[in-house]
């Protein structure tokens, strides 16, 4: 499940240096022509048009949502412009909950800040990005473990798998741009680089 607005976005993307072309070395120490940092979206006005992004796509495709976890650290961030945006959208007014990476043992405690999910609430997970989809996983039975949530969808702002890493996993999830639309915008365009990330999407 895809945004219908992949050009937009990958404008967007460019023109915050979220989005980069050139020869990068990824954490797993695999090659890619490509290199997204949804970090280089930091200020106000970057949050607003993303949070709109997220928004139309929580509308469109997760309109019993009640809660939008944000896992930390990114996701926070994302999960705060998503909620913000979608009120001003649509008039309904989500909950916001995202974790610690370490337990707190002082003040309010725990692992979590923010609305405390029950098994009633419909949670949706927003985060940067989709490689391997372990971290989501790991986000999601969390969350039923600590608060027994039955039902949870997933949202990535870009699925950057390659056509062999989405073919080993069957996660369910939406993103508002994968790798193969933004071949097909840039090759629209008539950009020499669509061929480039062509090749790493069928050989990675």
């Amino acid at each position: 499940m895809q945004s219908n607005r992949p050009a937009e976005l990958i404008r967007f993307l460019l023109d915050c240096q979220a989005l980069k072309f050139g020869d990068f070395t990824l954490k797993s120490g695999a090659k890619s022509p490509f290199f997204i940092d949804l970090g280089n979206i930091r200020t106000g006005r970057q949050l607003d048009i993303l949070g709109d992004f997220m928004a139309a796509a929580i509308q469109a495709h997760f309109p019993d949502t009640t809660i939008i976890f944000g896992p930390a650290y990114k996701g926070i961030a994302l999960a705060v412009a998503a909620a913000t945006s979608y009120w001003r959208m649509s008039g309904r007014d989500l909950g916001v909950v995202f974790d610690r990476k370490e337990a707190k043992a002082h003040g309010e405690g725990g692992s979590y800040i923010g609305v405390q999910p029950t098994s009633s609430d419909r949670v949706l997970l927003i985060d940067d990005v989709l490689t391997s989809g372990l971290t989501k996983r790991e986000g999601i039975d969390s969350l039923r473990r600590t608060f027994g949530v039955a039902s949870a969808d997933i949202l990535v702002i870009v699925d950057r798998r390659s056509k062999a890493g989405a073919a080993d996993d069957d996660l369910q999830f939406s993103s508002l741009l994968d790798i193969r639309a933004l071949i097909e915008c840039l090759a629209e365009t008539g950009d020499a680089r669509a061929e480039l990330i062509q090749k790493w999407w069928e050989t990675a």
